[in-house]
């Protein structure tokens, strides 16, 4: 088994090192970490300057790469150019602090893990309860152990696996640990205000107090089971849409969202768009030709010549929608059946629709 190693703490970090040891146990370990510390910078990615990568030679022989970027960019590098094999895992850590909750969202340790999923590999991000001496060596057996067990299972999330695993100190200490808890993401967020402070020229200046505002969940959470003894474990996913919110927002905006839905998805099927709507390709000479879509559904239509296209003033807005309710936007009628959807609700602008995704990019996207 290929595994490629990761943190936030940088490459000289001792929880990196001790992690690199454990899982030798388990297959051949590759290290690409950051140059220096890199806690916090979440999943940001370096695009406007090189990467320099530095060969570091480590006693034990496991091959080593500094990278002067971000967790993300180490993962990155890692399993594209840096290890022989492509990996069959990806772990980051050991992180020195906790990763529960919202920190979730800013922590490097996790987007270090992350981006191995986004490349389509599991990964399993690391992380030990602060301590001045942290027993690095005892954290990562216990991190192994995990990660064995989650691996020998062949669980399968439907996509590549992400697994944030959290190790409280009196697992490490304890002869026996309380167990390991499969638990939901902690909501509690920063409730702290930043820290006022003065430079010696009294200039002033703030820091973030990192403290959590603790909350009742209703639940368990990574947050209170660990609190108890417990190592944590909790599936993540990079994909962030609210699939539980898709049909609430639709009805802001079309009075029957089921059958805007089924016109969409005829029309996807016979212009060979999957899950693309017509918005991101019809090309929109004028203002005046300005196209109006249902925002979710990518059905588009053009509003009604009486009715205004700019924003309503935020003072009459049931004025505005009684307006729209009043003036629903007609199909245009035809003497033969349009051949396609495209076609039934945007005369004339079909062919050029054809004809830009006859020349569309794979790699068209932004970064």
């Amino acid at each position: 088994m290929q595994i490629l190693l990761t943190n936030d703490d940088g490459i000289h970090s001792d929880g990196l090192k001790a992690l690199a040891d454990a899982l030798q146990i388990i297959g051949d370990v590759c290290v690409a970490a950051p140059m220096t510390e890199q806690s916090g910078v979440s999943h940001s990615l370096t695009f406007r300057t090189p990467l320099l990568v530095q060969e570091i030679h480590w006693e034990n022989g496991i091959p080593a790469f500094a990278v002067e970027g971000t967790p993300a960019d180490c993962t990155r590098i890692g399993v594209l150019n840096l290890c022989k094999t492509k990996p069959n895992i990806v772990v980051s850590g050991v992180n020195h602090g906790l990763n529960l909750g919202c920190n979730v969202v800013y922590s490097g340790t996790i987007a270090g893990a992350e981006e191995g999923a986004i490349l389509g590999i599991d990964s399993f991000a690391v992380s030990l309860e602060y301590d001045e001496l942290p027993p690095w060596e005892r954290a990562s057996e216990l991190a192994v152990q995990v990660i064995r067990q989650i691996v020998g299972s062949r669980i399968n999330f439907g996509k590549a696996n992400l697994v944030n695993i959290n190790i409280p100190l009196s697992a490490c200490y304890a002869k026996q640990a309380a167990g390991v808890c499969v638990a939901p993401v902690d909501q509690s967020p920063f409730g702290e205000p930043y820290l006022e402070r003065q430079t010696p020229t009294g200039t002033p200046y703030y820091w973030l107090s990192g403290k959590v505002t603790p909350s009742a969940p209703p639940q368990p959470t990574d947050r209170t089971m660990l609190k108890k003894g417990f190592v944590t474990v909790t599936p993540l996913e990079y994909n962030r849409t609210n699939r539980t919110a898709i049909e609430k927002l639709e009805l802001a905006f079309v009075d029957n969202a089921a059958d805007s839905r089924k016109t969409l998805t005829e029309f996807t099927e016979k212009e060979n768009f999957p899950n693309l709507s017509l918005s991101e390709h019809a090309e929109i000479q004028e203002p005046s030709d300005l196209l109006i879509g249902d925002y979710v559904t990518g059905l588009v239509t053009k509003l009604p010549d009486n009715i205004a296209t700019e924003t309503p003033s935020a003072a009459k807005p049931e004025e505005f929608r009684n307006n729209i309710a009043n003036h629903p936007v007609k199909t245009p009628k035809t003497e033969h059946e349009p051949k396609s959807v495209s076609e039934r609700f945007l005369p004339g602008v079909s062919k050029s629709v054809k004809e830009k995704k006859e020349n569309l990019s794979p790699h068209s996207e932004g970064t």
